[in-house]
């Protein structure tokens, strides 16, 4: 059933791995198990580890540790980073940044399907982590709903276990999930980008429909044949999508778009419905509930403490393996105790205690433990420090943040560049001057420093916002977040959808209603700067 996606812990799993004590499980597959574990810092990580019948087969151990290898060198948009890793363990484990999240299977199969709009919006951030990876020459091998989170932000993609450099080219069809393979995976042949494509392709039909696209109930060798044909039933796609999804599923990979052209596609649709990106935005209530009910839950997660009594000793795990889907129980992690304890003595004492057992183990594995990797800038951190007074970006800002997790920049002239960048203070203590068109963004960068970018929207006709109806006035206009146009949700406390008609307005002054449109004629007047008016009509 939905829910946080917690399970307990279960007899012989364990209760630590390397720095990370684990308090419950989120997912299992063929091969591997990933925990929800916390680190000496207090920080929430997902913990992945082999599944094993006693000790680990060396062509295991390789495996993982090439999927350790390869999941490091990721720097790329909507993924979630390795924070540390030690492959060499008696039990391999690595862990990554924990994100609280549904897995798109997990929406389509306890919320539905998507609308076309909703559909490009997910596709985006999918294929901007894709177009990362392959700008790095990985390949990830196993794109399907169950790899992919989706986080208020936009998706984050997951699970490298079969990606790999394109010099390691083949990999058991049984690592895969047939019904989103491609065909030459099918065929036990070369996987290249064009296979991450093919999957993509399957992936949003399968968001958009509820299935793979090809006939239900089909036995596993039936199936892998008209894989291997590409042989795809696409009854029930929307005629708006078929341009992006359908050149996706050409058998051959050369017929395919690489997946920047596939963003470009993406893109362009998106152009024609500025909005806000975050999901509240896009998508249906059933899955903006669920991907809600998840941060929630999260948030919740990050704040317990629970007991700290339990030692530091691994137990033999002989659990066996589940379902290659990462399908969730909903199961709330173990209860705090009474009188929970603050975070920073909660830290404390994590702190003390794993130095003492550091010492007594001599250190060993310790240069795992402090995976310096985790202290290096990210993508996103390097994209805050390219910035440039000028620079124009695809994002605007929302309650609590901006609409993208890092900035982008864009062509100042495009229709989906919402804000330019004014001054960059940068980690120097600078901040942004107090003006009410000035909008700050700042970013925690791991050495512990915070990172400034101040900028200004860029208002343009057609662009759509939200405000509040008091009685016969339209208040609480949030001019600096944009909106879907079309969209039928709006977000909790505001009743009206405004779009942008006039900017700047002539003379200062809003019109009344204009017979000629189909307006409502009711106007809003906002000033969005100094010497500068916007008109705001009522949709």
């Amino acid at each position: 059933m939905s829910g946080p996606g917690i399970e307990p812990l279960h007899d012989g799993d364990p209760t630590w791995l390397g720095p990370y004590r684990l308090f419950g499980r989120i997912a299992s597959g063929g091969m591997g198990r990933i925990y929800l574990g916390r680190g000496i810092d207090g920080d929430l990580v997902a913990v992945k580890t082999l599944l094993a019948d006693g000790e680990v087969s060396a062509v295991n151990r390789r495996r993982f540790a090439r999927e350790v290898k390869i999941a490091q060198q990721v720097r790329a948009e909507h993924t979630a980073r390795v924070l540390a890793a030690d492959p060499g363990a008696e039990r391999p484990w690595m862990a990554t940044e924990y994100v609280p999240a549904p897995s798109l299977a997990e929406l389509v199969r306890h919320a539905g399907t998507l609308s076309g709009s909703a559909v490009r919006w997910v596709a985006r951030g999918t294929v901007e982590a894709l177009v990362g990876l392959h700008r790095q020459g990985i390949v990830h091998r196993d794109v399907k709903p169950q790899n992919l989170l989706l986080p208020a932000e936009g998706p984050c993609v997951i699970d490298f276990g079969i990606s790999h450099a394109q010099d390691l080219t083949r990999t058991s069809l049984s690592l895969g999930t047939i019904a989103f393979t491609s065909p030459e995976q099918a065929r036990g042949e070369e996987s290249t980008a064009a296979s991450d494509v093919y999957s993509l392709g399957a992936t949003l039909f399968h968001l958009a429909v509820g299935r793979a696209p090809y006939p239900v109930g089909e036995d596993t060798m039936r199936l892998l044949a008209r894989v291997a044909d590409a042989d795809v039933d696409l009854t029930g796609l929307p005629t708006e999508l078929a341009w992006v999804i359908g050149p996706c599923l050409a058998l051959e990979p050369g017929d395919r778009p690489t997946s920047e052209e596939v963003l470009s596609r993406v893109a362009v649709d998106l152009a024609e419905a500025p909005t806000a990106e975050r999901v509240v935005g896009w998508l249906p209530p059933r899955w903006s509930a669920l991907v809600t009910e998840y941060a929630r839950h999260g948030r919740d997660l990050a704040m317990w403490s629970w007991d700290e009594d339990a030692t530091h000793t691994d137990v033999d795990h002989t659990a066996d393996a589940t379902t290659d889907d990462a399908a969730t129980t909903g199961a709330e992690p173990p209860e705090a105790p009474p009188g929970r304890r603050s975070r920073a003595l909660v830290r404390t004492v994590r702190l003390l205690m794993v130095s003492i057992l550091v010492a007594i183990a001599g250190f060993a594995g310790i240069a795992y433990w402090q995976n310096e990797r985790a202290k290096e800038p990210s993508s996103a951190d390097r994209a805050f420090q390219a910035l440039a007074p000028g620079d124009c970006l695809d994002s605007t800002p929302v309650a609590g943040g901006w609409t993208k997790r890092a900035p982008r920049v864009v062509d100042c002239n495009l229709t989906y560049a919402y804000a330019r960048v004014t001054s960059v203070p940068g980690v120097s203590g600078g901040s942004c001057p107090s003006r009410p068109e000035v909008i700050g963004w700042l970013r925690a960068f791991p050495q512990g420093q915070t990172f400034v970018l101040c900028a200004e929207r860029l208002y343009r006709v057609g662009q759509c916002t939200v405000g509040k109806r008091e009685g016969r006035s339209i208040t609480n206009v949030q001019v600096h977040e944009v909106w879907d146009c079309r969209t039928a949700q709006l977000p909790i406390g505001y009743t009206e959808l405004l779009r942008i008609a006039e900017y700047p307005a002539a003379g200062h002054e809003c019109r009344g209603p204009d017979r000629d449109t189909a307006d409502s004629g009711e106007y809003v007047r906002y000033v969005v700067r100094t010497g500068e008016v916007a008109c705001l009509v009522r949709l």
